[in-house]
């Protein structure tokens, strides 16, 4: 199957969700949470029995480790500068259409509602309760696959299958939520800053591609997952490579833990929605309350965008650039 027919396929799932939300034939919104939650764990399980259980994936940890530790680094990376080059450009066409330099677009405004120096939130276990669920998954996914002898499945039919009933479900939860894309041009923020987090990652990955001498496309796909690191990595597996899914799972799941620690941080710079960058697809979920917490109330709506946006973007983005590849 072409990469344009997969990802004509991902969307219509998505699309069919959000349609029987539509039509009123969903069910309640905690439902929804849970069978996406049970879907998404069955994916991962999968995922490490696969990794597990496959001698030729097991000797390739090093390598597949190291290729995601980098991938996390770049795109974080990628996404600060992109952010910050994207504002400074914004003030420079402000200044010049105004005739005077521009306040400091993304910059915190006076008095408003930001944390003061000694009032930065900790980081607790709420914080990495989700990502630490999902690894424990994987890592007994793994076991399992260590424990049985080596078995011949058609991943690929088991996986393509589940992962259509998690998209469904996503575009389900998406349609119940309310969000409207509309607001992205609402302000300038709220288009800036997914459209700069996007170009700032696939930059880190372009980095990447030439570090560990693979291939463009391979190494967009890994950067395309914006730290979403379920769906990222069970697309490229279900693809036919599971080692770069595995190394996908790993990178986007290093790049979220990495922004958990660096939003308070980037909160107190002068273009603080590099906060709101750093948490690529999980600013609408996961960092959304730490992002609230470090800028206040007003970077809600530009962080819940940019993630939908992003998230949005993750199952087209990823099996074009790995078809690419």
């Amino acid at each position: 199957m072409g990469a344009f027919a997969q990802i004509l396929i991902l969307l219509a799932f998505m699309a069919a969700g959000a349609l029987v939300h539509r039509v009123r034939l969903s069910p309640p919104a905690r439902v929804t949470d849970l069978l996406i939650k049970l879907v998404l764990w069955a994916l991962l399980f999968v995922m490490g029995f696969r990794l597990g259980n496959a001698r030729e994936l097991r000797d390739r940890l090093g390598e597949i480790g190291l290729l995601a530790g980098g991938t996390a680094v770049a795109s974080l990376a990628g996404t600060i500068a992109a952010i910050r080059a994207a504002y400074a450009l914004l003030d420079a066409l402000r200044a010049r259409r105004f005739g005077h330099r521009a306040g400091a677009t993304g910059a915190r405004p006076e008095g408003g509602s930001g944390p003061t120096a000694d009032a930065a939130p900790r980081l607790g276990w709420e914080h990495f309760k989700g990502p630490s669920v999902l690894l424990v998954v994987v890592i007994v996914g793994f076991m399992a696959g260590l424990a049985l002898p080596e078995l011949a499945l058609d991943y690929g039919s088991v996986t393509g299958w589940v992962l259509n009933a998690l998209l469904f479900m996503i575009g389900l939860q998406f349609a119940q939520s309310g969000i409207s894309l509309r607001s992205a041009f609402v302000r300038a923020d709220t288009a800036l800053v997914p459209i700069a987090t996007m170009l700032g990652s696939l930059t880190g990955g372009l980095a990447i591609a030439a570090a560990f001498s693979i291939s463009a496309g391979k190494a967009l796909a890994l950067a395309a997952g914006f730290g979403w690191y379920s769906l990222s990595g069970v697309l490229i597996s279900d693809l036919g490579d599971p080692a770069l899914g595995s190394a996908a799972f790993l990178a986007n799941m290093a790049r979220e833990s990495l922004a958990l620690l660096l939003i308070p941080i980037l909160s107190r710079s002068k273009r603080p929605y590099t906060a709101v960058g750093a948490g690529g697809a999980t600013a609408m979920d996961v960092t959304l309350p730490l992002v609230e917490q470090c800028l206040g109330p007003d970077s809600v709506p530009v962080s819940f965008t940019s993630g939908a946006i992003l998230s949005l973007l993750v199952p087209v983005l990823v099996p074009l650039f790995y078809g690419l590849g």
